[in-house]
């Protein structure tokens, strides 16, 4: 699942690879991903010939800086990877997008499910993008001080998987790093957010930072090596502690890791015995 570690790990592993490189051409695929821009041709002929001048991140979107003042705006999908390949590089079975550059090498987007999106716009339009309204705490944005988190999370006053997987709160825990934050934290997800005691919310704010950090140095979960272009199993992902476990013991008390419904469309994997 693309969360946030994948779109900062796609952020830093591509910025010294393509910025200062000029587009030769683009192959995409289907035509659903660019809807918003138009149709493939015009997407095509507006990104071709255009030089990438920065790769930023806002959010869980990538922005592309071209050299006319507008920005490639690419929301990664559900389940998505980009990838910097030799010119002459096949297309995956996933892959959606190509970009070849005039000086040599690729940009290939792969996306599992195919429901991102892309979009050129004028640089300056770019904060009015619906995706970038409403935007909660970014943890690799800058430093969240404990205080303004335990007010934040007492003012939600919701079940803290609820809380975790909304992006006003916290940008990009998702499902998977929601439940990774909570297992480290030893908290259930069903417990209330404005419930905590003041050691908890220390460590559940700890937990956040440890978890993405840790994700990031691992590649995250559809970056793996071993997945090449495809996309790995998340059970077979070994950095995840408690994602996609359910039957298995949990590392910490041995006890067995369960996956249950929290409230009507909000599931999660937890390990009772350890998370209180």
């Amino acid at each position: 699942m693309t969360q946030l570690p994948e779109v900062e790990v796609a952020r830093r592993d591509l910025e010294k690879e393509i910025v200062g490189k000029k587009v030769k051409d683009v192959w995409l695929s289907p035509a659903e991903l660019v809807k918003r821009h138009g149709t493939i041709k015009d997407f095509s002929a507006t990104l071709t010939d255009r030089k990438i001048e920065s790769l930023d991140r806002q959010g869980m979107c990538l922005l592309f800086g071209l050299d006319d003042d507008t920005t490639l705006v690419l929301l990664p999908g559900s389940r998505a990877r980009l990838t910097k390949e030799t010119a002459n590089e096949d297309r995956a079975e996933h892959t959606r997008m190509v970009v070849t550059f005039t000086t040599g090498g690729s940009l290939h987007y792969h996306d599992l499910e195919a429901d991102g999106s892309m979009v050129i716009v004028d640089t300056e339009a770019v904060p009015d993008l619906e995706e970038l309204q409403g935007l909660g705490m970014d943890p690799l944005a800058e430093p969240i001080p404990w205080p303004v988190f335990a007010n934040a999370l007492t003012d939600r006053d919701d079940l803290l998987k609820a809380v975790l997987v909304d992006d006003s709160f916290v940008v990009g825990l998702g499902n998977i790093y929601s439940d990774e934050v909570l297992f480290e934290a030893g908290l259930a997800p069903d417990r209330g957010s404005a419930t905590l005691s003041s050691q908890e919310v220390r460590r559940l704010h700890r937990a956040i930072l440890e978890v993405i950090y840790e994700a990031i140095k691992q590649g995250g979960v559809d970056q793996a090596p071993e997945a090449g272009a495809g996309f790995l199993p998340f059970e077979e992902v070994d950095h995840l502690k408690i994602y996609a476990r359910e039957g298995q013991p949990d590392a910490r008390s041995r006890a067995t890791i369960e996956y249950g419904k929290i409230r009507k469309g909000l599931y999660s994997y937890h390990s009772p015995r350890t998370q209180t």
